[in-house]
């Protein structure tokens, strides 16, 4: 299995507040999915949008990651200074140097 990349474009009112505490952005992922979770990078472009870029051990581990964590009550505060998402997706990785 390789690993898969989700790219998630998205907007925020405050973009501040979302980046405040980076830690508590990854907390979630790495208690839920461990190993599974393996990196995370946010990108802000000129015109204020984000991209949120994570590096998951598997496309299954990225899909379960996807449908759980906006139903988690622990992720409420992450996701609530998340605005409108504007897409999401998920890729294999087939090399990495």
């Amino acid at each position: 299995m390789s690993a898969a990349i989700e790219h998630v474009g998205f907007a925020t009112d405050d973009p501040a507040a979302l980046t405040a505490h980076p830690e508590q952005l990854v907390a979630l992922p790495k208690e839920n999915y461990g190993d599974g979770f393996q990196s995370a990078r946010l990108a802000r472009f000129d015109d204020g949008a984000l991209l949120d870029l994570i590096t998951w051990s598997s496309a299954a581990v990225a899909e379960r990651a996807a449908e759980e964590t906006p139903t988690d009550p622990r992720a409420r505060g992450s996701l609530s200074r998340i605005g409108a998402v504007h897409e999401t997706r998920h890729a294999q990785v087939p090399h990495t140097a």
